[in-house]
């Protein structure tokens, strides 16, 4: 019997050893050597233009990070026949770094300012491209300057852009704003219909709020501060009435939103960011997103940033709000939406301080004035225009 169970098992252990002949793939040549720049989205099988095959590698999309010769191995179909090829593809930088430059400047004779800082220079690649004025001011004589600002980045992409400094007499009048205030029950009367919500914005600024009088006056819903940071400390801070505001809001029936007032550099400042916010949250539920709000330009660069990196940073708040479940949105002026960001493709809370916006993106939300007037806030507070069907109007 033993030696019947001892056959049995050995023709059973033949039989299991049988498997699939597998038959290797050859390798055959593909034409590309595509050039693609630097950051650029491209997907691997855009590189190959070859009808006659059929690719079965992944789609995955290429590291376009580096600069240089890159490989990458395509799996496809040729005449029934199973084959590969290792496909080169370059990536180069071809872009001119970003100057935001005005076309005159204007100083008080004696004032102390780093006029090369002044000016928003940045690159799509370099960290810190080389910007330099070129030509001779003085701030402490009082003229007309013509001069040139200059940036090179290492790939040697240059722009010049012409501009004045004026270094004038110091005035003694100081310049007030008498635009007139924006009632809340005029935004409502030319705003509100069946595809709007009315809001506003709030901080620490607006001290105390009487959020049942802001219901009453029609307010529906309401983005805050939830805080600030990294600080000089490498500190974030909580919003001194954050607490206050969402627990308030909430209990007013108003629809809530957060945002934060970001200054990362790095992807791991902006992850703390973001766990710091989920931490501080406790579990709440919100109705609206929680938007991403970096707006320190005039010190961008002492950022030691490039464009790409200070638009994966805004992904990374953005996908990173995701994981702990709230919905992510980029907050920004529509001059930066234009110059810095681009069209985005999550969704954005647009700032443009006007009657009608020309912004050509979509937007979610528009902030059309710092200067509203809502019974429940005392001085000035933000207005907003929630907009239910992503409508451009």
């Amino acid at each position: 019997m033993k030696k019947i169970l001892l056959l049995f098992l050995i023709i059973l252990l033949l039989g299991c050893s049988k498997k699939e002949k597998v038959i290797p793939a050859v390798h055959i040549e593909l034409e590309s050597n595509k050039i693609y720049e630097y950051a650029e989205e491209v997907l691997s099988h855009d590189l190959i233009d070859d009808d006659s095959i059929t690719i079965t590698s992944d789609n995955a999309l290429l590291d376009t990070s580096t600069l240089g010769e890159h490989k990458i191995r395509i799996e496809f179909i040729k005449e029934e026949t199973k084959a590969y090829d290792e496909v080169i593809y370059y990536v180069v930088d071809t872009t001119e770094p970003l100057v935001l430059i005005n076309s005159t400047y204007t100083y008080n004779k004696g004032d102390k300012d780093n006029l090369v800082n002044r000016i928003l220079c940045a690159d799509n690649y370099d960290k810190r491209p080389n910007c330099y004025i070129e030509g001779n001011y003085d701030f402490n004589t009082i003229g007309t300057y013509n001069l040139k600002h200059i940036a090179i980045d290492t790939s040697n992409n240059k722009v010049e852009n012409d501009f004045i400094l004026k270094i004038v007499k110091p005035s003694s009048s100081s310049s007030s704003s008498n635009k007139p205030k924006y009632k809340i029950e005029d935004l409502i009367k030319e705003h509100k219909n069946d595809n709007t919500l009315i809001g506003i914005d709030v901080s620490e600024w607006q001290g105390n709020i009487n959020y049942q009088k802001v219901k009453d006056a029609g307010v529906e819903f309401v983005m805050i501060r939830v805080g600030f940071g990294h600080n000089r400390n490498n500190e974030i801070i909580m919003d001194k009435q954050f607490k206050n505001n969402i627990k308030n809001a909430k209990e007013a029936n108003l629809k809530v939103g957060l945002y934060f007032y970001s200054y990362a550099n790095t992807i791991d400042k902006v992850k703390e960011q973001v766990k710091w916010i989920n931490d501080n949250l406790e579990g709440q539920t919100l109705d609206l997103p929680i938007a991403f709000d970096w707006e320190d330009w005039s010190s961008f660069n002492s950022y030691n940033m490039s464009l790409t990196d200070i638009k994966q940073i805004a992904k990374t708040f953005i996908s990173e709000s995701e994981k702990y479940g709230y919905k992510g949105m980029l907050y920004s002026s529509k001059y930066y939406l234009e110059k810095i960001w681009g069209i985005n493709k999550y969704d954005t809370w647009l700032a443009h301080y006007t009657d009608k916006t020309n912004y050509e993106g979509n937007y979610y939300i528009w902030q059309l004035s710092n200067r509203g007037k809502v019974d429940g806030i005392y001085g000035d507070v933000d207005l907003d225009i929630l907009y239910t069907k992503n409508t451009l109007n």
